[in-house]
């Protein structure tokens, strides 16, 4: 089975790739180091309408134009496969009340999903096995040559949208999303939205290598889009804001997610 994309595959990796875009000569970032200057591991970054300095992560810039590196296949995993693994989950016990950040869980605005955490941590980085068969499996299919963080379910039906967030502030992460509820059609909605890393100031210091950095595009604007067709695999850098729009039929969105991390391509 051909993976959608392989990390340890030079020619996959650099499809990926998108030509790193800086801001114009005219005026340039003030961008200091901090800590040993050899291996330096934030930098101070300073607006230069503002002259406010933020202080980011060296990781967080790595890999250049990294908006765009979102791709997405279908027909990896078979129609046949996708009912058997939705028989499993939808048998399965689902947790209510979630939601995308803790902010927005504070706030409320929508009612919570369904989740199901499966393995894996999200606050510290740990070795683990999957140990569920059926997930294992998947994983076979779309792993992009990447070690795995965590992997989890997500469940929504109409009315429950996410919110707009980022999975990840370092260049080496990456997030797989595998979607398999059987027989999705377009006016069922559900799409996911990949949107311009410029929503707020602490986005766009990250994104200096970007258009859309502290000086660069303000305009927002949805970079990709894709509706939940099932057995779609999307993969997309964890440093890309995106959300989950709300579900318009009555049918259950089912996405089984996979967080990983690489090299910075």
């Amino acid at each position: 089975m051909t993976k959608i994309i392989d990390m340890n595959n030079p020619e996959s990796v650099s499809e990926l790739k998108t030509e790193v875009n800086t801001v114009s000569d005219e005026k340039k970032f003030d961008i200091k180091s901090i800590g040993n200057p050899e291996s330096p591991s934030r930098f101070e970054i300073t607006d230069t309408k503002t002259d406010k300095v933020y202080s980011i992560n060296a990781d967080a810039l790595a890999g250049g134009d990294y908006h765009q590196i979102i791709r997405a296949a279908d027909e990896t995993i078979s129609e046949d496969d996708i009912r058997r693994y939705h028989d499993i989950v939808m048998k399965l016990d689902w947790q209510d009340g979630w939601y995308s950040t803790p902010e927005m869980k504070d706030e409320a605005k929508t009612p919570g999903y369904k989740h199901i955490h499966l393995g894996g941590s999200d606050t510290e980085e740990v070795d683990y096995e999957i140990e569920q068969d059926w997930v294992k499996e998947i994983w076979d299919k779309v792993n992009p040559g990447a070690k795995l963080l965590r992997h989890y379910l997500n469940g929504h039906h109409a009315g429950q949208s996410g919110g707009i967030h980022i999975d990840g502030w370092t260049g080496d992460q990456y997030t797989v999303i595998v979607y398999l509820t059987p027989d999705w059609r377009p006016e069922d909605g559900g799409s996911i939205e990949f949107w311009t890393p410029n929503l707020n100031d602490e986005m766009k210091a990250m994104a200096i290598n970007t258009p859309y950095g502290l000086n660069g595009n303000p305009n927002m604007n949805i970079v990709k889009s894709y509706w939940p067709r099932a057995g779609r695999v999307v993969v997309f850098d964890a440093r890309i804001p995106h959300v989950a729009r709300a579900v318009e039929s009555d049918k259950f969105r089912i996405s089984l997610v996979f967080k990983c991390k690489a090299g910075p391509l």
